[in-house]
């Protein structure tokens, strides 16, 4: 029998074609569609109008039927085309956690004088999306023999569940830059909220070493025992498993010098001083009597050197001062 040269040459253009394809084909590694299950179910094809159809990846997978055709995509295939198997598609029987190890075939290729007995019988089914390299499931529960509308359920792809919200924290005692006289118990408090949700633990460090925690409001825990040095403050919110480290707030223990009164002097405009040592960044209160018995606080102040002063006018009723520092906050 002769061969025809032209239908060669045209089966030899097929085949390079092909081979082009399936080179083009081996990008990125799969996407496996295991998210939730969607179904379609086609309306009734209306003559002189397109046929309703499945849209996966919009412009480019569109699955419908027309009549009695095969199935075919919208987005490459003339409209009712005999193509076989919807472009970008091949399909198998057999579950999605297994696609990699599935033989893939055209989807008119299942026929066998009954392609509805087959899709509707036949079990779960797989179809790889080719260009895409996408795998989803499919199980048809409606394939009219002879024609009609069609229906399956399918897989869609994963979505992610929203993170949790992140907690908000900060400490709002003790300032930045405060004070304290060694050894110090100082008192730590922070606003923590999360939203949604509640904030389930605050955890609060002096430099690398945690000095407490709370696991409900008010947020506020107090370390003991503070020696002479800088530290840096700080808390950690968690809400979620998803934690929050707030900025850090620094403070200085220091060791306080005794207070000591000097003499008093005048001054000019009818006034005195007199110096009191003190250390800086603690707080001195100033007292004033007449009976050293009964003390009236006359002047409270931050300590900025040493010494400190303190001016007040003279008077004609002898007076008594005594100079204290006050307690750590």
């Amino acid at each position: 029998m002769k061969t025809n040269p032209l239908v060669t040459l045209l089966r030899h253009i097929a085949m390079l074609s092909l081979a082009a394809t399936s080179i083009s084909l081996a990008h990125a590694d799969p996407t496996i569609w295991n998210g939730s299950i969607t179904n379609f179910v086609q309306q009734a094809v209306v003559l002189g109008q397109p046929p309703e159809a499945d849209v996966i990846i919009p412009g480019a997978v569109s699955l419908t039927r027309n009549g009695n055709h095969w199935l075919y995509n919208t987005n490459v295939d003339m409209l009712g085309a005999d193509v076989g198997t919807p472009s970008d598609t091949e399909w198998a029987f057999g579950s999605l956690a297994n696609c990699a190890n599935l033989t893939y075939q055209s989807f008119d290729s299942f026929r066998n004088f009954n392609l509805s007995g087959v899709l509707l019988s036949g079990g779960p089914m797989v179809c790889h999306l080719i260009n895409e390299n996408i795998y989803l499931s499919v199980q048809f529960t409606a394939w009219p023999h002879g024609g009609g509308a069609f229906a399956y359920m399918r897989s869609t792809p994963n979505t992610a569940p929203p993170p949790p919200p992140t907690p908000t924290v900060n400490i709002t005692a003790p300032t930045n830059g405060a004070v304290f006289a060694a050894p110090a118990n100082v008192t730590i408090t922070a606003d923590a909220s999360v939203s949604p949700g509640s904030v389930t633990n605050v955890q609060f460090f002096a430099g690398a070493n945690s000095v407490g925690s709370k696991q409900t409001g008010p947020f506020a825990i107090t370390a003991n025992g503070l020696g002479a040095g800088s530290y840096s403050l700080t808390a950690v919110a968690t809400a979620g498993g998803i934690s929050t480290t707030s900025a850090p707030v620094s403070i200085n223990v220091v060791t306080a010098v005794n207070t000591s009164l000097s003499a008093a002097a005048a001054t000019a405009n009818n006034q005195f001083v007199f110096s009191y040592s003190s250390t800086p960044g603690l707080r001195y209160e100033v007292d004033i009597s007449s009976n050293l018995f009964n003390w009236t606080p006359v002047s409270t102040n931050v300590a900025t050197g040493n010494p400190s002063f303190f001016t007040n006018p003279i008077s004609g009723d002898g007076n008594f001062y005594r100079v204290g520092r006050l307690p750590n906050p």
